[in-house]
């Protein structure tokens, strides 16, 4: 699998409308290594931005960090990279725990990347919450358009087309540690901040 294909909606639709995506290719497998079960919905709305929905089927859940930007990497994490100007190497890097703490950053690599924070006032949208009954947790995630336009400094517009990207499930320091990918990651030395390896996500008018 290369490709997600999704929609722009007017508003926010049911969620239930928007196409799921498995996130099913695991890496670096090592011992006690799981494979949790998690899924990705990812859709755009006119004249707003971005939103992902992101449920993984995890136990136990890490959930140590509180703070925006702390490693949450190292807890159960759920991540959204998304490069989404044509013809421009920067993508963004959005990584979220299941407080809610999530950890953002700007750059063309895995090496100089640079905290959202100190690039600009507009912040992301971010939620979790944790489903003990049904051993879960999910996240969800908001990319203001005007965030985008502020790190690339153009006046973006989401709109149908392509844009490239990846969704992955981590949790470095789980008794259950794992690290998967919708898009097939290729290198251990650069992990998640391959860009080459992001895959195709395309937006169709709904």
């Amino acid at each position: 699998m290369n490709s997600y294909q999704t929609f722009i909606f007017d508003s926010v639709p049911k969620i239930c409308s928007v196409p799921q995506a498995h996130i099913e290719n695991f890496h670096w497998e090592k011992e006690n290594y799981s494979r949790p079960e998690t899924y990705v919905r990812f859709f755009a709305v006119k004249d707003e931005g971005f939103y992902a929905f992101l449920r993984s089927f995890e136990s136990p859940v890490l959930k140590r960090y509180t703070h925006r930007d702390d490693p949450v990497y190292t807890d159960s994490c759920l991540e959204v990279f998304l490069a989404p100007v044509s013809g421009r190497d920067e993508y963004i890097n959005f990584e979220i725990n299941p407080n809610g703490a999530f950890l953002s950053q700007f750059g063309k690599e895995r090496n100089n990347r640079v905290f959202i924070k100190e690039l600009t006032d507009i912040e992301p949208v971010v939620s979790a919450q944790v489903d003990e009954e049904n051993k879960s947790w999910q996240a969800a995630l908001f990319i203001p358009q005007s965030l985008i336009s502020e790190l690339y400094n153009i006046d973006y517009r989401v709109s149908s087309g392509e844009i490239r990207g990846n969704f992955y499930k981590c949790a470095d320091d789980s008794p259950t540690p794992h690290y998967g990918a919708l898009f097939p990651v290729d290198s251990e030395a650069l992990g998640f901040h391959n860009p080459a390896a992001f895959g195709r996500i395309i937006i169709d008018e709904r």
